[in-house]
């Protein structure tokens, strides 16, 4: 995946990995800004899944466009994103399609 010239892997990675995981807790999926990668735990449901990938990618997009943003405005943001992206979208395409006509 690119986001602003950037390429970004992904990697589905078992409980425990530590690249999910810091001295305090493990996550379900992480963007690590220094190797351009996205790890997500491997058995999530496909519905979590979706929107663990959907978190971690705006969080590349916030890192490859240098948002200036505290780490809770961040984590909100990738969360609304992640829960009502799909929405947002869809309606945004239904409105400018009725606009268009």
């Amino acid at each position: 995946m690119r986001i602003n010239g950037e390429d970004w892997a992904f990697c589905l990675v078992p409980p425990g990995d530590p690249a999910l995981c810091t001295s305090l807790n493990c996550a379900l999926g992480v963007c690590d800004d220094n190797d351009k990668t996205i790890y997500i735990l491997n058995n999530l449901t496909r519905e979590k899944m979706r929107k663990v990938l959907c978190h971690e990618i705006v969080h590349a997009a916030m890192f490859s466009y240098n948002t200036d943003l505290d780490w809770r405005t961040e984590e909100i943001v990738a969360d609304i994103i992640a829960t009502y992206g799909d929405e947002i979208g869809g309606e945004t395409d239904r409105v400018f399609e009725y606009l268009m006509k």
